[in-house]
């Protein structure tokens, strides 16, 4: 091993818990990252028992409870609202051509209920779509960027079987896939 040669760069410690820290610490991650009000606490509750381990005469539990007032804070400043957070998750999701089961898991992992993902993908095809069916037409969004289904090449042998299996793993009902798939242009 070369001596002259520099080391890897050693971590900085973390920092000691405070009021002033969690809340700067938590407009830093809010301004680069939207976040659930459960996922917000994760990530900060992460920070803080790194800080925790590090020091050692810094207990959890009070920064447990300078992390709900910090949260409460947050709230009311309307930085963390699970309703906002929701809508826009929902609409950028299903722009971005996810079934209602991918958008429901994905949301259910940040800590929101099944029930409010149920209720604002409901509200959100009634709104976008007019009465139209917000699964085809997320459906066919996908279908679009993969270039599977009515979308496909003419000049390419299409793998009906593979292009199932995409729609399928996507999250889409069979009943959906096969109009998918079994579609010519007139979509």
């Amino acid at each position: 091993m070369d001596k002259n040669k520099p080391s890897a760069p050693q971590k900085k410690p973390p920092k000691k818990i405070s009021e002033r820290y969690l809340y700067n610490a938590g407009l830093a991650y809010l301004q680069r990252f939207p976040a659930s009000t459960h996922h917000f606490k994760a990530v900060m509750a992460r920070k803080i028992d790194r800080s925790c381990r590090f020091h050692k005469d810094q207990a959890p539990e009070p920064c447990a409870e300078m992390l709900e007032k910090t949260v409460l804070k947050f709230q009311e400043l309307g930085l963390l609202d699970d309703t906002a957070y929701l809508r826009g998750m929902v609409t950028s999701l299903r722009r971005r051509g996810l079934s209602s089961r991918a958008i429901a898991a994905r949301l259910q992992q940040k800590g929101l209920a099944a029930t409010d993902i149920a209720n604002a993908v409901r509200t959100y095809d009634i709104e976008e779509y007019d009465g139209r069916n917000g699964e085809m037409e997320a459906a066919l969004i996908l279908a679009r960027k993969k270039g599977i289904g009515p979308f496909r090449r003419k000049e390419k042998e299409p793998d009906i079987q593979k292009e199932m299996a995409a729609l399928a793993r996507a999250g889409y009902s069979y009943d959906i896939v096969q109009k998918i798939v079994g579609t010519d242009d007139d979509v």
